[in-house]
């Protein structure tokens, strides 16, 4: 367990995706728990840190993806905590709608099913999920993708990648709309946080 800032941290056990832990006193949440497989070793990692997973209040999704959410319907089970998932990617879930017709969402479609957690707090477009928690909707990635702003933390998920020069585009095969994802990452770049905190590479920090 990594300290990025005061209070959010990186999980560095997670299976899959990688994996962040946000606490601002009242409420605590985990963002992108990953894979299923690798849940009771984030859960070893935060009591080795002193810290238990039942704190936990609110899960962050920010998309479908099995490698971001395969663990959350579990950790909502034990905990209770309230999931937070893009209206568009719940439907999605659900199969009301089809997955992007793309051939990567056709073929992660075909072979992984992801549970939609209960407690399902839906998101519509950019909202204030509660004082000082801003979702971003970021489609390109997913058509109920958003990434979360903490104060200078950004949590982009798969809207792109960051190095110490900045934010760069994921491949495009596996962006639902690339150009969309293009925008996404020019509006993600603009506001300029402290930290970034991306779903498959470390966490950056550009100014303290």
């Amino acid at each position: 367990m990594k300290q990025l800032t005061e209070n959010t941290y990186w999980l560095t056990d997670a299976v899959g995706a990688h994996c962040y832990w946000l606490d601002d006193g009242e409420r605590v949440a985990i963002i992108d728990p990953g894979m299923k497989g690798g849940l009771n070793k984030v859960a070893r990692e935060l009591r080795a840190a002193g810290r238990s997973p039942y704190e936990v209040t609110d899960i962050l999704l920010t998309h479908y993806d099995i490698d971001h959410t395969g663990a959350a319907a579990e950790w909502q089970r034990r905990t209770g905590a309230r999931t937070w998932l893009g209206s568009e990617d719940a439907a999605i879930l659900t199969g009301a709608v089809p997955p992007p017709a793309t051939t990567f969402r056709q073929f992660t479609g075909a072979i992984t099913h992801v549970e939609l957690p209960g407690n399902v707090q839906l998101i519509e477009g950019d909202a204030e999920l509660w004082s000082g928690l801003t979702a971003l909707h970021t489609p390109g990635h997913t058509p109920g993708h958003h990434s979360f702003r903490f104060g200078n933390v950004l949590f982009v998920g798969d809207t792109g990648t960051a190095d110490a020069t900045g934010l760069k585009p994921m491949r495009s095969f596996i962006m639902s709309d690339p150009m969309q994802g293009l925008a996404d990452l020019a509006r993600l770049g603009a506001q300029g946080a402290e930290w970034v905190c991306c779903g498959h590479s470390d966490p950056v920090q550009y100014r303290s």
